[in-house]
């Protein structure tokens, strides 16, 4: 209905203006208006040979749901399919009025503030056309020509909650790995978030060329006031292979963020995956509930890269659940810096085993810090420790490489699996107590026995059965030294 009336005031305007009729205007001079005002070049529809030719009404409307598709993202009129969509020829007063009233920027992202917000700033990178609704009734039009960080602020005649409405589409990217497409950090004015900023924002062609993809790093990062719910469609419209940062400390400090985590929050994402793509996303979200959807991160495939799950889940205490088993998708190959440093550190609240196929497919010699503290103080997981559960690693030691892996872990059962570590050389005794210690409040004699498990028995004539284990790191070369003697007993 709005748009109808929108429409028949853009026809009374031009019957109000008949006596003063402008010139006819040719198919040249209506792209040249939408490009000059909004800032978008349309191609001639292909049935113009001669874009001097005299532009209808029907091509005047049409142009303009082209251009209203391109401003928005996706289709938000069909002017040409109405009425007034006539072969009769457009002129510059019906051209100029379409431009300026037809052609509009809906907002698709929306920001409540706090009942005091006196002023309000956010910082945008992306190329593209943008509006920003300020919620007082001021409404900025934004033509930006480049990719550079840029800050948008406004300042409230009276301090109250407003609704900031955000709309637009994004023609490219920053490739600098930490800025955002758009951020919100540090804003403690933000209150609560809904609508998609994927929609403004989303990935450009398949998102393998150079500006493609965007960024949300620190997006709503220390935004301690922001509460409520994750928007199911926040990063909807994103896909394609991940980038450097892609959604690194995206929600980091968000403790006041409640409910569960949305399926499919990061769009379709799918691909090799990236430096930092997912590190400290939700680092410090203690209030996020619910367990973790199994498809959370795409169909991410491929070599694991530098810090990819760095404290991602970390302090996430009231996360439920199971761990899914297919939660990192299928990576193959060998393992990255702090690949999973701090995961799930501190996510008390997770449940059950852990599965064995969590990170299947990785192989090769180890890198540093790159299970350090993994599932620290996961004390709700239960069952034993899946003899597969590192992949195929092999090769020399790395430093920190399993450094507090378990501790913390007091619902783990049984011992470490013989393959556990697969063929890593030279692992020693303190490393391995180092991965799980503190697991049980005991004594280091019996931390020794509880954790490393007893593989040889003896029974005495008193019937006593005393167990022995432990891994060797080094034999004597003496010939007549055995590695272990009960002679004369």
């Amino acid at each position: 209905m709005r748009k109808l009336l929108i429409l028949l005031g853009f026809v009374g305007g031009m019957l109000c203006n008949s006596a003063h009729a402008g010139q006819m205007v040719n198919v040249e001079y209506i792209h040249l208006l939408i490009e000059q005002k909004w800032g978008i070049a349309i191609p001639y529809n292909p049935s113009v040979t001669n874009p001097k030719v005299a532009a209808n009404m029907e091509y005047l409307l049409g142009m303009v749901d082209i251009a209203n598709k391109r401003l928005n993202g996706d289709a938000t009129t069909d002017y040409l399919h109405s009425e007034y969509a006539t072969k009769y020829a457009a002129d510059t007063i019906a051209a100029i009025d379409a431009a300026d009233r037809l052609i509009k920027i809906e907002p698709k992202f929306f920001v409540t503030t706090t009942s005091t917000t006196s002023s309000f700033s956010f910082q945008m990178s992306a190329r593209g056309m943008f509006v920003i609704d300020w919620g007082d009734g001021t409404r900025d039009i934004i033509k930006r020509t480049d990719t550079t960080n840029a800050t948008y602020s406004h300042t409230y005649t009276t301090a109250g909650e407003y609704t900031i409405g955000i709309g637009g589409h994004a023609t490219e990217y920053s490739t600098a790995d930490y800025t955002a497409a758009i951020s919100f950090m540090d804003n403690t004015n933000v209150a609560g978030i809904s609508g998609s900023l994927g929609a403004i924002f989303s990935t450009i062609g398949d998102g393998s060329g150079k500006g493609q993809q965007p960024r949300f790093y620190k997006t709503f990062s220390s935004c301690g006031n922001l509460s409520g719910s994750i928007p199911e469609k926040l990063f909807a419209w994103i896909s394609g292979k991940p980038v450097i940062c892609m959604f690194a400390s995206t929600f980091s400090g968000c403790g006041n963020l409640s409910g569960s985590i949305p399926e499919n929050l990061f769009g379709d994402i799918s691909g090799a995956p990236a430096d930092w793509m997912f590190r400290s996303t939700f680092n410090g979200c203690g209030n996020l509930s619910g367990s973790i959807p199994e498809h959370l991160f795409g169909d991410i495939s491929g070599a694991p890269a530098s810090s990819m799950f760095y404290s991602t889940f970390f302090g996430c205490s009231k996360l439920s659940g199971v761990i899914p088993e297919k939660l990192f998708g299928e990576f193959s190959g060998a393992p990255a810096y702090a690949m999973f440093l701090s995961a799930f550190d501190g996510c008390s609240g997770l449940s059950g085993s852990i599965p064995e196929s969590l990170f299947a497919g990785i192989s090769g010699p180890p890198a540093e810090y790159m299970f350090e503290r993994t599932f620290y103080g996961c004390s709700g997981l239960t069952g034993t420790i899946p003899e597969n559960l590192f992949g195929d690693i092999s090769g020399a030691p790395a430093s920190y490489m399993f450094n507090s892996t378990f501790s913390g872990c007091s619902g783990l059962t049984g011992c470490i699996p013989d393959g556990l570590f697969g063929d890593i050389t030279d692992m020693n005794l303190d490393e391995i107590i180092e991965t799980y210690s503190p697991l049980y409040d005991t004594s280091v004699t019996q931390e020794y026995c509880s954790i490393l498990g007893p593989k040889f028995f003896v029974t005495t004539t008193a019937d006593y059965t005393i167990g022995i284990g432990g891994r060797a790191t080094e034999y004597s070369t003496n010939n007549n030294t055995a590695a272990i003697s009960f002679a004369r007993n």
